[in-house]
């Protein structure tokens, strides 16, 4: 708001609303006493009356439009990608206009008695999200960025104006046994007018009802020319459904226990409903989660998740979710590139507003060492999902590998804004603050951090990169012993930094052997492992990935600071 009224100012519309109503008091004044000397009718100075406050709001238009300049009156000469990043907060690259019909989902509050369903109250607000996405030329804000608001009391306009959007749905929950009671209300951000709300008192097993008919009430508030293609929830039994929302808030948790509880409740829910393609495609994803973090090992682990998402898209194959899976699955553990962009553009054609679907092509072309590119994905995600955490952090990271220090540090700072917590941006900020000498400064940061692998990771990174090795050896013989498992491709980024090649070499390797996810990451991208490309190991290593005509096609990057 503040920023409108700068704007206001900056076309000296308060001036000319000032100059106006001075101006038009003269002129009535003078032509109460010209029309009293005349005897002229009282009508005459009325409407004259009228006629200059029929004036005053043409004036204020016109002065927002236009600008006085030596030339003449013109068109104002803002930039008006500027003006709309000014109100937004976004870079002006970034700032795009506000679609009519648009919406966000915010979490629904859990009422229940003990305050316990949590995960069910979650659950639902994502499911009727995942709903409205799919309706045509309707703009959803993403998951990520509405839940950002949870629990925090702030004005639906500034909600709205952070998210873009211009209507927001809210509700809350309350759930006793089998018995739930779910209100929701559809609000225009503008003004706060309720365009819609409604309370439903119902059985568990109807819950697929009232997501259907909270969708059909909010379509047919902001779109009703498209009622009949709304999108219906689908349904499985109540217990089915519960056991898939305790394992979708199990899954946020991303603990090796929490994934272990997840998986638990994905088979049972599939035991339940074979039929039921979101439990599926969830249970894919948490197979792969557990594979790559060594719960499992990553070949069953793979095999496993490939499996439930195959069944996933039998069932559902127009879910962009599950394509955009899919290419994550080939591209993380299966280094099938082809395929994996073969996903990519079936999951856009399918959700070409899906803020998802580009935070996956940037990843993707990360991995095939096109950072520019990587950051204009990044940039697509951003504009339409302005609050998306993955976007910042993975477009912050390929300015870092550029070697775009300002630019990249400026990145993170704004996603640290977003999440102070963030232990990527923190990472890197201790790199780049070591990067500009401030080594010393950034070693203690990353001690005083409680992050575990990544400040213990990040200091010896730092450590070596700069020569500070008298701490190193104890330090990385412990590092080794506690993640030699599923840390491989760090440990061999460690190594590369200390300027031994051969146990570079030797952990990469191994990481190979293991599919450590960094190596499809960041091998390609990383600074730290510049120093091995021109080792006769290097090329033959990129090539078992599949990743050979990708590097080779890679500009050479010299902008990189030099770090000895």
């Amino acid at each position: 708001m503040a920023t409108f009224f700068t704007e206001l100012k900056r076309r000296h519309v308060f001036k000319v609303a000032a100059a106006y109503v001075v101006t038009g008091w003269i002129v009535a004044q003078a032509a109460e006493f010209l029309l009293e000397s005349f005897t002229a009718p009282e009508w005459i100075l009325q409407a004259l009356i009228i006629v200059l406050a029929l004036g005053f709001p043409i004036a204020i238009v016109l002065a927002w439009a236009f600008e006085l300049t030596p030339d003449g009156v013109q068109r104002d000469s803002a930039d008006e990608e500027q003006t709309l990043a000014e109100i937004t907060g976004l870079p002006a690259e970034l700032a795009v206009e506000i679609p009519g019909q648009s919406i966000a989902v915010l979490p629904f509050a859990d009422m229940s008695p003990d305050r316990d369903q949590e995960y069910f109250s979650d659950g639902l607000t994502e499911e009727l999200l995942n709903l409205l996405a799919k309706v045509p030329g309707l703009h959803v804000a993403s998951r990520t960025s509405a839940f950002s608001f949870k629990g925090r009391q702030e004005d639906i306009r500034e909600i709205a104006e952070k998210l873009r959007v211009r209507h927001v749905l809210e509700g809350s929950v309350r759930k006793a046994g089998d018995q739930l009671r779910i209100t929701a209300q559809l609000i225009k951000a503008q003004d706060g007018y309720h365009l819609w709300s409604e309370n439903y008192d119902r059985s568990m097993a109807n819950v697929f009802a009232i997501q259907d008919e909270i969708a059909r009430a909010v379509v047919e508030s902001l779109k009703p020319q498209l009622l009949d293609k709304i999108p219906v929830a689908r349904e499985t039994s109540s217990e089915a459904y519960n056991l898939y929302l305790q394992a979708l808030h199990c899954k946020r948790q991303r603990t090796p226990d929490s994934l272990n509880q997840a998986m638990d409740y994905l088979e049972q829910a599939v035991d339940i409903d074979p039929d039921y393609a979101p439990a599926w495609a969830l249970l894919s994803l948490v197979y792969a989660l557990r594979g790559g973090s060594a719960q499992a090992g990553w070949e069953e682990g793979v095999a496993a998740s490939r499996k439930a998402l195959e069944r996933a898209l039998e069932l559902d194959s127009e879910h962009a979710g599950g394509w955009i899976s899919q290419s994550q699955l080939r591209s993380y553990y299966e280094w099938d590139w082809a395929g994996a962009h073969s996903d990519l553009e079936r999951a856009r054609a399918l959700a070409p507003d899906n803020s998802d679907v580009y935070v996956a092509e940037a990843r993707l072309a990360r991995s095939e060492g096109r950072l520019e590119d990587s950051v204009a994905f990044c940039d697509q995600a951003i504009a339409l999902d302005p609050l998306n955490q993955d976007a910042r952090s993975d477009r912050a990271r390929a300015l870092y590998y550029l070697g775009k220090l300002d630019e990249s540090e400026a990145a993170f700072h704004s996603l640290m804004a977003l999440n102070a917590n963030h232990h990527n941006a923190f990472c890197f900020l201790c790199r780049i603050q070591a990067a500009r000498g401030e080594v010393d400064e950034a070693l203690q940061e990353q001690r005083t951090a409680n992050i575990h692998f990544w400040t213990d990771f990040n200091w010896l990174l730092i450590a070596y990169q700069h020569r500070r090795s008298e701490e190193c050896e104890a330090k990385l013989a412990r590092f080794i012993a506690a993640n030699g498992e599923d840390g491989a491709f760090q440990i061999a980024e460690i190594f590369a930094a200390a300027g031994e090649a051969d146990s570079a070499f030797k952990w990469l390797e191994t990481a190979v052997r293991r599919r450590d996810p960094g190596l499809t990451d960041e091998l390609l991208s990383t600074e730290t492992l510049r120093s091995l490309h021109n080792d006769p190991r290097w090329e033959p290593l990129v090539e078992k990935l599949g990743l050979l005509e990708a590097y080779r096609r890679m500009p050479v990057r010299e902008s990189w600071p030099d770090l000895d």
